[in-house]
């Protein structure tokens, strides 16, 4: 599963947003619509709302397979009190864009870009027929446009932790907070 993880904080995400949008690769899509919502497209940055449900993004590589789909769950009764349902955007070879929030100033949590693999996706087929035959996508446009994704994130960087990129607002966080133990999901203030 191709993937970069990264550091980021709020006020880095509209430069992420335009990254996305400028590359002209992707249709944008929530990852999870809110409570009791129809699942949203976004054509343009100022689209992607701020908080929660602009967090989690589902990126569709023009061209590369069939329509994403918009999958309904109908919660329990009694689980959310003021919804019924939400959807979530689901297809083989979407491209996934996850903001890790600063829990606090205690921790921050890596944000991450990921896909499946065609390996992947043909040995999952069988458990989610609802998805298709994985074969129909272009995994080769998949992995190119995620690449292309994870290096514009990477040029957007100030510095490195390991392997993942630092954002620049989130290296201001990082220094601010005093983060500098790497464990479970992210940057700590204590160890673990």
């Amino acid at each position: 599963m191709p993937n970069l993880d990264f550091y980021a904080v709020d006020d880095d995400w509209p430069a992420i947003l335009g990254a996305v949008f400028g590359l002209g690769l992707f249709r944008v899509f929530e990852s999870d619509s809110e409570p009791d919502r129809e699942l949203r497209e976004f054509q343009a940055l100022a689209e992607v709302p701020d908080g929660r449900p602009g967090r989690s993004l589902a990126l569709f590589a023009a061209g590369s397979g069939p329509e994403p789909l918009a999958r309904r769950i109908d919660f329990l009764p009694g689980v959310r009190p003021d919804a019924t349902f939400r959807y979530c955007c689901e297809g083989w070879g979407l491209i996934l864009l996850r903001h890790g929030a600063a829990a606090g100033t205690r921790e921050l949590r890596r944000s991450r870009t990921n896909h499946n693999s065609e390996k992947r996706a043909a040995a999952w087929s069988a458990t989610l027929p609802r998805l298709g035959d994985p074969a129909d996508w272009d995994w080769t446009a998949v992995t190119g446009a995620s690449g292309r994704l994870n290096r514009a994130i990477r040029r957007l960087a100030v510095g490195k932790i390991g392997a993942r990129p630092v954002l620049p607002h989130a290296a201001a966080f990082i220094a601010q907070a005093g983060l500098r133990y790497e464990y479970g999901i992210g940057l700590h203030a204590t160890p673990a």
